[in-house]
């Protein structure tokens, strides 16, 4: 194993490159306390750029899972400035291949054959490169079929890529107040060691052609799957003839009609989330290939995910309880979908969904009629992306479990939107989802004649328990004055309480360093190491004391 694959020369690298990151940040806070916030605005966006390219430089040269990690973050727009997606988004074309040898190994290793012996003309130049695997091109039987072969050691540089990306995320919490986090690594970890596993991937692929069998009108191919040669670091599967989906001149080259494909995979899309609940969830384009008929090819299936039909259902409670304003109902859709936090704090996130979901109903949504098949959204998608970016990371982290569903959801989203953007800028996709969403999501027997009703009763029962509850609004009200007016009282204290930290801490630190400095310990390491670690120790306290000066 190369020097670059060492866990400890992985987790200096990676370390480094966080806190010149997180360092970068700092200082410029704190300069901008001096200087003003201009200053901050002014150069807020390059230090944006420098970032970024310090990100995707140091992923390029760790490879292995940050590859993957920075593919991930490159997806979530409403997470990272504009100014990092750009860089990061480079991550997905840009892998290098392993060498052949290590191919030969591997697939002898699982299959106890060498390629040669087992297949004809097996290829040494890779197809294709991935973070976790590669691809190779060869024939079986005179079929053509493509070996896809896991890196050597993938699963040990996995291990140890997660740990430093645990720490890294616990880092990040620490300094920015961001509560949950630990949650959601767990749940893009478990996705992490799915991709890991060849045999589920295989059983993926042919558990979604199994169920396309039924609609054929939709024209997808999904490759055939070799059992026999089939382990948990091998996948063999036939070879299919295809142009990236991204070749939109080709396509028009080809003479396919581009609206009626885009129809299509929109689709496909609809019937695997909302129809069989389980679903291709990396629709990157190059996962997604169109040939000359115009059929859709889909490849790499190691992020595949559910749709449970408890989250089915409670999408329309939780649309119901949003029109109603009902809090109460409100918290408890999301419970069922899985967003768990404690409910004091559920509450009062709720309360801000809430009012982004009446600004979104009362500007974006027309409902023609009493029924959920007559919704339309005036801005179309852009509308749903329109409610992501109002969604604060710190908020959400802080409030709400994200489920490892939901984060592979909004991926799948977000990358099918780019999908469909590409090959038809001009259609309406939601005229394609609308009939998938009455069908298999909204479509309630009562229909949405019965939540007029029903929010009618409600309003008609709050105004009989008025007065009951007049006395108990009122005292509520006034401690909400009491705690507005001592919410900037409370803020001065905690400056002062900080600011007091980070004397503490700078007077402990110039303690320690003139100790080390100037007292003569002889051959005694273990007093010098103590000394780095408590050095270690509170130079993090104080420039946790900062950032939180830097917030307030």
């Amino acid at each position: 194993m190369s020097n670059i694959f060492s866990p400890r020369v992985r987790k200096r690298k990676a370390y480094f490159t966080a806190f010149q990151v997180f360092g970068s940040y700092l200082w410029l806070h704190l300069k901008s306390k001096i200087l003003g916030k201009a200053h901050f605005d002014k150069h807020i966006n390059s230090l944006h750029v420098k970032n970024a390219d310090r990100v995707k430089n140091r992923v390029q040269e760790l490879q292995g899972l940050f590859i993957k990690m920075g593919q991930l973050i490159s997806n979530l727009s409403n997470v990272l400035p504009e100014e990092f997606r750009g860089p990061l988004e480079e991550l997905q074309d840009h892998i290098k291949a392993k060498p052949y040898s290590e191919i030969e190994e591997t697939i002898f290793q699982e299959l106890g054959k060498k390629p040669d012996e087992l297949f004809g003309n097996f290829r040494k130049e890779p197809l294709a490169a991935a973070s976790i695997g590669q691809v190779h091109r060869a024939t079986f039987k005179g079929e053509e079929v493509v070996v896809k072969i896991q890196h050597q050691n993938i699963d040990t540089i996995a291990k140890a890529d997660l740990t430093i990306l645990k720490n890294i995320v616990r880092l990040h919490g620490f300094f920015m107040s961001m509560h949950g986090l630990d949650h959601t690594y767990d749940q893009v970890r478990q996705m992490i060691e799915e991709e890991l596993d060849y045999l589920q991937e295989a059983q993926s692929m042919q558990k979604i052609a199994n169920s396309l069998k039924d609609a054929p009108e939709l024209r997808v191919v999904i490759p055939k799957v070799y059992e026999e040669f089939c382990t948990k670091k091998v996948l063999v599967s036939s070879f299919c003839e295809g142009t990236n989906l991204s070749q939109v001149a080709t396509f028009k080259e080809w003479g396919l009609d581009l609206e009626e494909v885009n129809k299509r995979l929109t689709e496909l899309y609809c019937k695997m989330v909302l129809v069989d609940g389980f679903y291709h969830a990396d629709p990157h384009p190059g996962n997604i290939l169109i040939n000359r008929q115009g059929e859709l090819i889909l490849l790499d299936f190691g992020a595949v995910a559910y749709l449970s039909e408890a989250t089915k259902r409670a999408i329309p409670d939780l649309i119901e309880a949003v029109v109603r304003n009902d809090t109460e109902d409100t918290v408890l859709a999301l419970k069922r979908m899985g967003f768990l936090g404690s409910d004091k704090a559920s509450r009062k996130y709720v309360e801000k969904l809430i009012d982004i979901f009446k600004e979104f109903l009362q500007t974006e949504v027309q409902f023609d009629g009493l029924n959920f098949q007559n919704v339309k959204l005036n801005s179309g998608l852009s509308s749903i992306a329109s409610i992501l970016r109002k969604v604060d990371l710190r908020d959400v982290s802080n409030n709400i479990r994200i489920p490892k569903d939901y984060i592979l959801l909004n991926r799948t989203i977000v990358l099918l939107m780019g999908n469909t953007f590409l090959l038809a800028p001009n259609m309406n996709t939601l005229h394609v989802v609308r009939p998938y969403m009455q069908q298999h999501i909204l479509d309630k027997e009562e229909g949405f004649s019965t939540l007029i009703i029903n929010t009618f009763k409600n309003q008609l029962t709050t105004a009989i328990a008025l007065p009951n509850e007049l006395s108990r609004f009122l005292k509520t009200q006034n401690e909400s004055e009491l705690e507005d007016e001592l919410r900037g009282v409370k803020e001065n204290i905690q400056k002062i309480y900080f600011l007091g930290q980070q004397f503490l801490y700078a007077f402990i630190l110039f303690a320690l360093v003139y100790f080390l400095v100037n007292v003569e310990i002889g051959d005694k390491l273990w007093v010098r190491r103590m000394n780095w670690g408590l050095i270690g120790v509170f130079s993090l306290l104080f420039l946790r004391a900062a950032f939180r000066d830097v917030r307030t």
